[in-house]
């Protein structure tokens, strides 16, 4: 299995910064994988793509210097077993907002004896292909597949503590837009009740030794890593892809 370069990086306590791909573009995928991102996130909860094309994209990013994460459209054992499949270095989880619901989560990420994982002919083992790279996947995955829960709802925050005690939980990753929406502060990002908890976050990272993870944007990444968060994820391929065209067109625009 290859070494998960990512997971190396969180474990020698590196900030590391990713972004997202919504699109189902194979090419955009290849194109940010030589950004110098450390990992991108394919998004299957809110992308274009299905797993097919999500395991391509796996593919592709493998072949950057990039490492390839999957966001999964719910805690549900199959989503979760079936987007590990691909062969993802790490699967984001949503919306998890209790103790339950976290230990189902890793559950369904590790293989017996840890959880319930099932083992199976995936893109994960080249399908199933004796190829020297595929052949201790089982044994190392454990070990090497990144488990990152989301922490999206004022009940997750109430919870977090409960949620952190949970073993083989590597990453907590706040959406502050979902957050804030849960709060009644639809949007407030930066409102101070917002901010206490995203402290309150980050001090339960400290505690159970998770990583504290958030969506960032521009003018918000030194905020975000002058608290604490090590694992940002920042910017969409469509966005990316719109704001850098528009530029040009407002700039044409001006002198035409």
């Amino acid at each position: 299995m290859r070494k998960n370069t990512l997971k190396e990086k969180i474990d020698q306590n590196k900030k590391v910064f990713g972004t997202w791909i919504m699109t189902n573009s194979l090419d955009n995928a290849e194109i940010l994988g030589h950004t110098g991102v450390d990992f991108i996130m394919i998004d299957a909860e809110h992308g274009s793509m299905d797993l097919e094309s999500a395991g391509r994209m796996v593919s592709v990013i493998r072949g950057t210097q990039a490492t390839p994460l999957l966001r999964v459209a719910g805690n549900e054992k199959s989503l979760i077993k079936k987007g590990l499949d691909t062969g993802a270095s790490g699967v984001m989880i949503p919306m998890v907002n209790t103790k339950e619901e976290a230990e189902e989560a890793v559950s369904y990420c590790k293989y017996p004896p840890v959880g319930v994982r099932g083992m199976g002919a995936g893109r994960a083992v080249l399908f199933g292909a004796a190829a020297e790279e595929y052949e201790d996947y089982y044994s190392k995955a454990n070990e090497e597949v990144l488990v990152i829960l989301q922490i999206e709802h004022h009940t997750a925050v109430e919870n977090i503590e409960e949620i952190l005690s949970v073993p083989n939980i590597d990453i907590a990753f706040i959406g502050p837009y979902d957050l804030s929406t849960s709060m009644g502060l639809q949007g407030q990002v930066n409102h101070p009740d917002v901010l206490k908890n995203y402290q309150k976050v980050i001090e339960a990272c400290e505690k159970f030794n998770v990583i504290p993870g958030i969506m960032t944007w521009t003018d918000g990444i030194q905020q975000h890593l002058e608290m604490g968060f090590k694992f940002l994820l920042g910017g969409m391929d469509g966005a990316i892809l719109y704001n850098g065209v528009k530029s040009l067109v407002n700039e044409f625009n001006d002198f035409a």
